[in-house]
């Protein structure tokens, strides 16, 4: 049932998957609250900044003692100099290795794809404070880059999906449960530009990856009408995933999503309380409600599966959002494979 949902998300229908345990005990107790139908774990590695990592930016620590990097970019120069190393070499070479070894560790273990980022975020990362006028001032020098990371990010995807074969779920974020096929990606500095320059520097760079590793499982965090277009512009998409507590009315968005791929929304505390949310004029008292509301605006072609995050340590409102989806019908992921 969910291999169908993900692969013909035309059909009403909404799956959810979270984290364990939860807050009731009343939920723990039932043998269908089991929310994720094959567990998994995923490979150490250093999340959002690897692929700046592998391209040569040096590793710092922050106040609080987590790594980050420090920009190699400059200026246009630097970008047009930049060559990318072996994916086996430096802190992707790493991921790699650490790969080989859980798949040989546990041969049933199922992997989780690497948090990937968007190529022009792996840009923003590596260029100093001039990064945004320099998209303005150095076009060709930013196309550049980004043809050097986008080459860069695909070799490492299809090793990766090699070397886990079909024991890799697809889907790094939002936790859910996906078959081997398609690759996530973040594409969050949309928000940040203008609908014409995402739409030149990202656009056809998410396009290069979906042609050689995807479908993307696609997140960006804030979804505004003025970049619909551009978002259905990208290609081919599994599924679309969105911060409902920081985008559109959803009234606006599921309608207008709907049919295309698998709609998978993510639920954590207090998105309710969101500015986004506010604006909508509803007063939602919970986040059971704030996610009710998103049920009311499915549309007879929108197929939906649900990441609960945190939102399961709050143990009144998890059983309140359980006895919505009992009410309604929806099935758990653990007996969709069914």
């Amino acid at each position: 049932m969910i291999l169908d949902a993900w692969a013909n998300p035309t059909h009403k229908a909404c799956y959810y998957t979270g984290l364990m345990p939860t807050a009731s005990p009343r939920l723990n107790a039932m043998k269908h609250w089991d929310w994720t139908p094959k567990r998994w774990k995923g490979v150490q590695g250093p999340g959002t900044i690897l692929f700046p990592l592998a391209l040569g930016c040096p590793s710092v620590r922050t106040s609080q003692g987590n790594e980050w990097i420090d920009p190699i970019l400059h200026g246009p120069e630097d970008a047009e100099k930049l060559i990318a190393p072996d994916i086996y070499q430096g802190r992707s070479g790493q991921v790699l290795n650490g790969l080989k070894a859980l798949l040989a560790e546990d041969p049933h273990t199922t992997v989780v794809l690497h948090d990937i980022q968007s190529p022009l975020q792996v840009a923003e990362l590596m260029w100093d404070q001039s990064f945004y006028i320099s998209l303005v001032d150095a076009p060709e020098a930013m196309h550049c880059l980004l043809k050097k990371i986008t080459a860069f990010i695909i070799a490492f995807v299809q090793e990766f999906k090699r070397l886990a074969g079909d024991r890799l779920n697809a889907s790094a974020w939002p936790g859910i449960w996906s078959d081997p096929t398609g690759v996530m990606v973040a594409d969050d500095t949309m928000s940040l530009l203008s609908p014409a320059m995402h739409l030149e520097f990202s656009v056809p760079y998410l396009n290069q990856l979906a042609a050689a590793c995807g479908p993307l499982i696609y997140h960006s965090c804030t979804w505004r009408k003025q970049y619909y277009d551009n978002i259905r512009a990208i290609g081919p998409v599994k599924s679309y995933n969105w911060n409902p507590g920081n985008s559109d009315d959803p009234a606006v968005l599921i309608p207008a999503f709907s049919g295309k791929a698998l709609i998978a929304p993510h639920l954590c505390h207090n998105m309710h309380k969101d500015n986004d949310p506010l604006s909508w004029g509803k007063n939602f008292a919970d986040e059971a409600e704030f996610f009710e509301y998103h049920l009311d605006c499915m549309q007879d072609n929108t197929c939906m599966y649900w990441y609960f995050s945190n939102i399961v340590e709050n143990g009144p409102v998890i059983e309140k959002i359980y006895d919505i989806l009992d009410r309604r019908g929806y099935t758990p992921a653990s007996q969709g494979l069914a």
